[in-house]
């Protein structure tokens, strides 16, 4: 195990400073997926294009519940998935962005050659418009309205062609994870963020609004930063965080904040206890040696009843409601152990994508 999380170490690093992805033409319309359900387990500035045709807790004790994976092996390299107000799930991949319609299985790929920055897709957001957003390694950002596409660069005023996660801000304005720090885009107006503003360190990899309005953006190797809007402020492993590595941020219900680390496990954090001074009780570590799957943390996702997903970068998939995990892996019926991404369906149902293809958790019935 620790030999492959130094191994994904390496990738990530090499990734800080490596190039661009060869463009290539657009695959044809796929076929309807065919999904491969698994029996229970035993517990344990511009571009416009025409769009592509349709086709304090106690230390809890770690369990495998059965559960009924339902499994996708044609769809390779999803790095982070979406849905939309219709309900179809848009995935960012290797191959290009894809519109999944979940109902009928239909899918449909785009790549450079209908109008996306380049066919090495990082990460995607939903704008309040129903705009997808599409970051990619290295070629900046692409906006697609359903019908046209807008690619950005640091040509427009973007901070770094090299985007790692997008997110939503409380007044409907976009902001870019990128390895040149953060930018924020209003639709009109690009502004960007380094550390000479305040931001911990240029190479951001997440990024989170809280019920405050405010934004926290994790970085690879920096720690975290909170910006009010004004204000900024870091906090480091000095000052309780598990890792000053950030892969991936959540916040829960009641205002508490969650930190994937990449090497140090888990990290919650209590802002309200921190503000109030009780700084010592603010901040809780969790490990595989609490019951996480792994140190390694690759995504999470909060699920509707507020309890927390946690992907892990070599061992599957954890849940944790608070007291217990349960972690989930090939063995149960898991595509693959290597986790890229998660999100919550509409429904409710957990998904999650991996190198060698995509899962979801079948609802019990």
């Amino acid at each position: 195990m620790r030999l492959r999380s130094a191994f994904l170490l390496a990738c990530l690093l090499l990734a800080l400073s490596t190039g661009a992805a060869a463009c290539g033409p657009s695959p044809t319309p796929l076929p309807p997926a065919t999904a491969t359900p698994t029996p229970e387990p035993t517990p344990e500035p511009t571009r416009t294009r025409t769009p592509a045709s349709t086709v304090p807790p106690p230390t809890p004790t770690p369990t495998a519940a059965p559960a009924r994976w339902i499994t996708f092996d044609d769809v390779k390299h999803v790095q982070e998935m979406a849905f939309d107000r219709q309900g179809h799930l848009w995935a960012a991949s290797r191959s290009g962005a894809m519109r999944w319609n979940v109902d009928d299985g239909s899918r449909t790929v785009y790549t450079a050659d209908d109008g996306l920055a380049s066919k090495d897709v990082q990460c995607l957001a939903v704008a309040p418009d129903g705009a997808l957003w599409f970051g990619t390694r290295s070629n900046g950002v692409s906006r697609f309205d359903r019908q046209h596409w807008t690619t950005y660069t640091v040509e427009d005023g973007l901070a770094d062609n090299r985007i790692r996660d997008i997110a939503v801000g409380p007044d409907g304005a976009l902001w870019f994870a990128t390895f040149g720090g953060v930018s924020r885009f209003d639709g009109r107006r690009w502004t960007a963020y380094t550390p000479e503003d305040g931001l911990a360190g240029e190479r951001v990899l997440s990024i989170a609004t809280d019920a405050d309005g405010g934004l926290w953006f994790g970085t690879f190797g920096d720690g975290v930063s909170h910006f009010d809007g004004s204000t900024w402020t870091t906090y480091t492993a000095d000052d309780g965080l598990a890792d000053n590595r950030v892969r991936a941020i959540v916040l829960d219900p009641d205002g508490v904040l969650w930190f994937g680390t990449f090497g140090g496990g888990l990290s919650r954090f209590d802002v309200g206890a921190f503000r109030a001074g009780a700084r010592d009780e603010a901040w809780t570590t969790y490990t595989a040696r609490d019951g996480l799957a792994e140190d390694v943390i690759s995504c999470m996702a909060l699920a509707p009843d507020g309890t927390l997903w946690i992907g892990a970068a070599d061992n599957g998939v954890s849940h944790f409601d608070g007291s217990t995990w349960t972690n989930y892996t090939a063995a149960h019926g898991l595509i693959d152990n290597e986790i890229l991404s998660m999100v919550i369906a509409p429904d409710g149902v957990l998904w999650a994508s991996s190198i060698n293809g995509v899962s979801y958790l079948s609802p019990s019935e």
